[in-house]
């Protein structure tokens, strides 16, 4: 069932998976190491001297709008956050907490809408943080979706005044509590977070925000060989052995396998 918010009859927001996917999601792909030579030493539970090493996985597009591949761009998103989080130090523990706006806000223009969430945050004691936007709320015995927009925020701070702050502008901001798995709070949020073609998904405020933390880039690890360490390539394969329709890693005989040409080797 598609789940949107029509603003003026145009789409403004929508749930991840939602959308339309290419035709090569989910697709089973090779990569690997075809350096036989240097694989000269056995496994404790298979054979390994002198044969390929294969990793079977599904090609993703990453797109959060993907039928296929949202949980692949929920994955990288949660990733990020933890990674920026980390950056952030001597604040404490990092927190979740539920901001909702009154009715009378609900169709604001939402970039003056965030910024009062921010506001709002700030003087509930929330220091800064990742901020994730939810234009729906699911009704859990009949599964259906419908417009209640707010937001989560995991970050850093100690809520506070959250009852006087009510009384005075009517927002209500909920601390769900410590985070000791972040990672799954940050993934799960955005499993059903709002998808937009003009505002992003997840913006950052206070100390967390661009203009007052900077962190290096994260780092991609090289996917290498295990045994030789060489750096996995992309693999086409014309031998006849039906290959794994699961993902993982795998140590086959050298016939029929080649490395992709760099021009084919993007996915």
């Amino acid at each position: 069932m598609s789940v949107s918010c029509l603003i003026g009859k145009v789409p403004l927001w929508s749930l991840p998976g939602h959308g339309e996917k290419y035709p090569s999601c989910g697709e089973f792909r090779s990569k690997g190491c075809l350096e036989t030579h240097l694989h000269n030493q056995e496994g404790l539970f298979e054979k390994m001297a002198g044969k390929v090493f294969v990793r079977r996985y599904k090609w993703s597009c990453k797109r959060a709008e993907c039928p296929v591949c949202y949980e692949s761009w929920a994955s990288k998103e949660a990733e990020k956050i933890v990674y920026r989080l980390k950056g952030c130090r001597g604040v404490g523990r990092v927190i979740h907490v539920v901001v909702s706006p009154p009715k009378k806000w609900y169709f604001v223009e939402f970039s003056r809408l965030r910024a009062k969430i921010y506001s709002v945050l700030k003087n509930s004691g929330v220091l800064g943080g990742s901020c994730i936007f939810h234009p729906f709320r699911e009704v859990k015995k009949t599964k259906r979706w419908y417009f209640s927009p707010h937001f989560h925020i995991v970050g850093y701070g100690w809520v506070r005044g959250t009852k006087a702050g009510y009384i005075k502008h009517g927002f209500l901001v909920k601390n769900v509590g410590v985070r000791k798995n972040v990672f799954g709070t940050a993934m799960y949020q955005l499993s059903h977070a709002g998808i937009s073609q003009k505002h992003y998904t997840v913006t950052w405020f206070g100390k967390m925000s661009y203009n007052n933390l900077h962190v290096l880039p994260m780092e991609k690890e090289p996917e290498v060989c295990p045994i030789c360490g060489s750096r996995l390539r992309q693999l086409w394969y014309f031998g006849e052995e039906k290959l794994e329709k699961v993902e993982g890693d795998y140590w086959f005989e050298p016939e029929g396998w080649e490395y992709k040409p760099r021009i084919f080797s993007g996915g």
